[in-house]
């Protein structure tokens, strides 16, 4: 008998093109929980190892990590250029070099009309 391990492998999602990764344990038909990232899917792993006392398969380790070294360039890389956007609009010669919006004028309060007392006869 093939002692039980915790796998990860991808998967296609039915709702989208995007890639799931499913987390199971060996020997069981259902997978145990389905992640949209490669970071989730390790950190899913890790806290099954702890419940249930075994052993994460190699290879799958090692292509979650693969999987999340290639992510993480396409964000730093994302992040770069919001930060160049931000700079850029932010900047003291872009705010010193705007015209001065003329100030509009506060309307008045309105005054209120005193009641007419009217009587009857």
């Amino acid at each position: 008998m093939e002692a039980k391990v915790i796998i990860v492998s991808s998967v296609k999602s039915n709702k989208s093109d995007n890639k799931v990764w499913a987390v199971a344990i060996t020997g069981e038909q259902q997978p145990q929980a389905h992640c949209k990232s490669a970071y989730k899917a390790m950190r899913f792993a890790f806290l099954l190892k702890k419940r249930t006392g075994l052993n994460i398969s190699e290879n799958c380790l090692a292509r979650l990590s693969q999987s999340i070294k290639e992510a993480k360039p396409a964000k730093a890389d994302a992040l770069q250029e919001i930060v160049k956007d931000f700079a850029e609009s932010h900047s003291v010669d872009n705010i010193l070099a705007k015209p001065e919006e003329p100030k509009k004028k506060a309307r008045k309060p309105r005054t209120k009309k005193s009641a007419e007392v009217i009587a009857l006869n």
